[in-house]
Order: C-alpha cells, then sequence, then structure tokens
C-alpha cells in the first residue's frame, strides 16, 4: 500500500495542490500577503513538478543523458523531491509572521527560472525550452517577483533574514539532492564533478 502510494506522489502532491488552492481562495480575505503568495506559489510547484515529470515531462531522461546520473529508483527521487517542495512551499503557510520562510521559496522561484534557461543552453538543447520552464517562467517567476517586491516595499525583511531564507532554501536543495544521489550509489562530489564538467565542455 505504501509504495503504490509512493510511486503515485505526483498525484497525491496534486491533490493537497487542489486543497492548498480552495483553502486559499475561501480565507483570502483573511490571510497575509505572503500567506496568500506562499499558498500560490505551493500551487505553482505542484504545477512545475508535473511539468518536469509528466506533461510534458522530460526532466529525468534529460539530466540521465546529459550527466550520466541514474537515479536507482525514479519514484525515490520525485519524492524526495516533493518532500522539499513541502518544506520550502507548504511550511510558510502555517508561519505568516516568520517572512524569511516565504522568501526562501520565493528565491527558489528566481533560482528556478535561471537554471531551466541555462539548461538550455548547457545542454545545447534544439529548441528554447527544458522541462519545468513554462511554469518556472510563467507561474513561479511573477509571484516571486511580486512578493520580492512587497516585502521590500513594506520593509518586511531585516538583514540578516535575507540570508537566512537563502540558506533554508539552499541547504534543503542539497540535502534533497544528496539523498537522492547518494541512494544511487553515487557519491555527491562526484556528481557534482560531472555537473562542472558539463558545463565547461559547453563554454
Amino acid at each position: 500500500m505504501i509504495r503504490f502510494i509512493l510511486e503515485r506522489n505526483l498525484y497525491v502532491m496534486a491533490a493537497l495542490g487542489v486543497g492548498v488552492a480552495i483553502y486559499v481562495g475561501v480565507n483570502w480575505e483573511a490571510l497575509t500577503v505572503l500567506q496568500r503568495m506562499s499558498g500560490l506559489f505551493f500551487i505553482g510547484l505542484v504545477m512545475h513538478l508535473w511539468e518536469e515529470g509528466r506533461f510534458p515531462g522530460g526532466f529525468v531522461e534529460l539530466i540521465t543523458e546529459h550527466l550520466h546520473f541514474t537515479a536507482s529508483s525514479r519514484w525515490f527521487g520525485e519524492v524526495v523531491t516533493a518532500a522539499y517542495v513541502l518544506v520550502i512551499a507548504f511550511v510558510p503557510l502555517f508561519f505568516p509572521n516568520v517572512p524569511f520562510l516565504a522568501m526562501s521559496s520565493m528565491m527558489l522561484g528566481i533560482m528556478e527560472v535561471v537554471m531551466h534557461t541555462a539548461m538550455i543552453r548547457m545542454f545545447r538543447m534544439k529548441h528554447f525550452y527544458s522541462p519545468g520552464l513554462v511554469t518556472a517562467a510563467f507561474v513561479l517567476f511573477p509571484i516571486s517577483l511580486y512578493t520580492f517586491i512587497y516585502v521590500i516595499q513594506h520593509d518586511l525583511m531585516r538583514p540578516l533574514w535575507w540570508l537566512f531564507s537563502f540558506l533554508y532554501m539552499l541547504f534543503g536543495l542539497m540535502i534533497a539532492q544528496q539523498v537522492v544521489i547518494r541512494a544511487s550509489g553515487v557519491k555527491y562530489a562526484d556528481f557534482l564533478k560531472t555537473v562542472r564538467a558539463a558545463i565547461m565542455t559547453r563554454r
């Protein structure tokens, strides 16, 4: 039963995304702006996961082809990614008075569009598209940009909190990567060397 659920984790995430959409829609007026944006961002991330993995999909295959890395289990990688999405984008919904949590997910939104665009050149793709780019550019990025502008205009973040946001986003991402990579029997340092080599050979 557990395996059945894990292998269909994207459907579980989609159901949770619908639940968040309903919650945010019903309670829109009562929520703070950061909660609203966190809710919208979570929904966007769920859409992003589906674009990368299913419609049209191909993100895993792209990494496998160009970085010569094959995960030990596709659904295990998806589950770890889903867990990271919950930590980075779902948790802030419940902490409206902790803005650095919300801004960590917004930093991820900026980074996603940069990375997906960079992949096009890095992997010398025929078309100006990498799996996940549409939702990154037209869903996650606008939400992140609006939230950044709002937070700066209303002075909601202290200088040190920006560092907390960045570290929360980065460390969570690195831990998720390491779990998937190490579970596949590959050293994380070796994987980073492969990524670096792929970048250098395409310059």
